[in-house]
């Protein structure tokens, strides 16, 4: 009997066995079938990135399904029908079958994070579980074609220097990369498009210096070409004015220059210290020179020392002077009294030319602000009409320079779509207004109407259609014809101009009309009636307003 009761509880714990390993198998097939419905249920892929994301969402699944169920032991080995059916089976031995160690639930808990750029992919090994990373490609957006135009004519501009230059990455580009590089798939192409839009900007920035550098290029090729004229004394507008009644210190209002002052016959001169070098000699002489010049055509605007200041060079004058350009050689501050210029030996005609256009500022500005109101009170166009005709006097005495020279050459006429004036300004039998023009050949220069010439807005709306120089010779011709409108300097032209400038200038005393005496205000000052451009004309030329003035012009012209 007991040989039979061993037989029975070895079949049965055989059987036990059995079942287990049936159970064991039947539950991974179980798994097995879970995980594969979970793989199947995701969407086809639509690239690389996204076939990667779903087999790591099918491998996290599996492996968390195995690894959630917990690992048989003795204890568990039994199916729970077998035990129940048979309770004595209980206190049998437990026979052990093959298990996979248990996994710690903090290792099954946390997720390892993606690095950028990587793709984080589980992995069971050996009973353990690993994470493998994968690098993605990020995905760039690619470009418009206009976008992509524009990219490529900024790098065919570039230069080989600036292709080589660029070939090696800076410091900064490095770090901007390296931070790049640790930005998430989208970022990074995010980044990508944002540098691609500051090729863009570059391309646009290459067009706008492409532009300025040829308008400084026509810019230079005018003023080789054609005539340097200054800038118009009426901009030159500092902002503190020197007191009369103290005595001047020149560091005071050009620093960082040491002046050597000195003294002529009309001029205090404040010359630089120089450096090096050897400076023009006679120079006093040259500002001298240009004052009689002045003097013998303007004498009646003429008052008081005027201040110069010589800089040892071209370089020291742009450096110092707020207000200088390049291609000058003088300038003057009306307001001030001053004329600045710079020393370029063995230039002393040249000196005297433009220092007599600068002069004429200074005394003409005197002559016309009597109140001292620190404003520019001549008219812009009488002011530099007449420092651009002395100026031309200072070449060659009455007979000119250059000025003169287009004067008597170029084909300046009256604007064909201006009428004259007045029926007594053409002829009876209707003649038109062509006949009231130079007869010059070569291409015509037109002059603008007189009336909208002599508004004070007339030259910066010249200079704004690229006329300047166009403007500044009618100024000369309208000048020179009141000043000289016969060709010679006889004293009663010099009277006729005295008399306008003056009447523009100061006005005329106002007399009481009963008893012919002059008439004083409450402090017992001479009241003064003021007179424009056109009345000024009426009483000293006599012509009955500005188209008359702009008639008689074209007679003489077309003599």
């Amino acid at each position: 009997m007991p040989g039979a009761h061993m037989k029975k509880l070895l079949g049965l714990a055989v059987s036990v066995m059995v079942a287990g390993q049936a159970w064991g198998q039947a539950a991974a097939t179980s798994s097995a079938s879970s995980s594969l419905r979970v793989s199947t249920a995701v969407e086809a892929p639509s690239s690389s990135v996204d076939l990667l994301k779903q087999s790591a969402e099918t491998s996290t699944v599996a492996g968390t399904a195995d690894l959630a169920r917990p690992a048989r032991t003795a204890d568990s080995a039994v199916p729970p029908a077998a035990s129940a059916s048979n309770p004595a089976a209980s206190s049998a031995p437990a026979v052990s079958a093959p298990q996979t160690p248990a996994v710690p639930a903090a290792k099954t808990a946390e997720k390892p994070a993606n690095a950028a750029g990587t793709l984080s992919m589980p992995l069971e090994m050996g009973g353990t579980s690993q994470t493998v990373q994968t690098a993605v490609e990020p995905v760039k957006k690619p470009l418009s074609p206009k976008a992509a135009k524009r990219v490529a004519q900024t790098k065919r501009r570039r230069t080989a220097a600036e292709q080589q230059k660029a070939a090696v990455p800076t410091e900064l580009e490095k770090d901007i990369e390296k931070s790049n590089a640790l930005l998430p798939a989208s970022a990074q192409a995010s980044a990508a498009e944002a540098e691609e839009m500051s090729e863009e900007e570059a391309a646009a920035d290459a067009e706008l210096e492409y532009a300025v550098r040829m308008l400084e290029q026509s810019k230079q090729a005018a003023q080789s070409a054609g005539r340097k004229i200054p800038p118009s004394a009426s901009q030159n507008k500092p902002k503190t004015v020197p007191a009369p009644n103290k005595k001047f210190n020149p560091n005071a209002f050009r620093p960082g220059v040491t002046w050597q002052p000195s003294k002529s016959t009309h001029f205090d001169i404040y010359t630089q210290k120089r450096s090096s070098g050897i400076s023009s000699s006679n120079m006093s002489m040259t500002f001298e020179s240009a004052y009689q010049t002045l003097r013998r055509f303007i004498p009646w605007m003429m008052s008081g020392r005027v201040r110069v200041f010589v800089y040892q060079d071209h370089d020291s004058y742009l450096r110092h002077e707020p207000n200088a350009k390049a291609w000058t050689r003088a300038l003057a501050y009306p307001t001030r009294g001053e004329i600045v210029v710079y020393d370029e030996p063995g230039k002393n005609q040249e000196l005297k030319e433009v220092f007599t256009h600068e002069l004429t500022h200074i005394f003409t500005q005197q002559f016309f602000d009597k109140h001292k109101t620190g404003r520019i009170m001549t008219p812009n166009w009488l002011d530099e009409g007449l420092a651009v005709l002395l100026e031309d006097q200072a070449y060659n005495g009455m007979k000119g320079g250059p000025w003169a020279n287009d004067f008597k050459n170029l084909n300046f006429q009256r604007d064909p779509s201006e009428k004259v004036a007045s029926f007594g300004s053409s002829s009876m039998f209707g003649s038109s207004a062509k006949r009231l023009t130079s007869k010059r050949p070569g291409k015509p220069v037109y002059f603008m109407p007189f009336g909208d010439f002599m508004e004070e807005g007339s030259l910066a709306a010249a200079e704004g259609r690229g006329k300047t120089e166009e403007w500044y010779f009618q100024a000369y011709s309208m000048v020179r014809f009141l000043l000289n409108p016969a060709g010679g300097a006889s004293p009663s032209n010099r009277m006729q101009f005295q008399q306008l400038t003056t009447l523009m200038a100061e006005g005329e005393p106002v007399r009481n009309p009963s008893t012919g005496f002059l008439m004083k205000d409450s402090r017992g000052k001479t009241v003064y009636q003021p007179y424009s451009a056109e009345k000024a004309l009426g009483r000293a030329y006599r012509y009955n307003n500005v188209a008359n003035f702009e008639d008689a012009f074209w007679r003489w012209a077309g003599r």
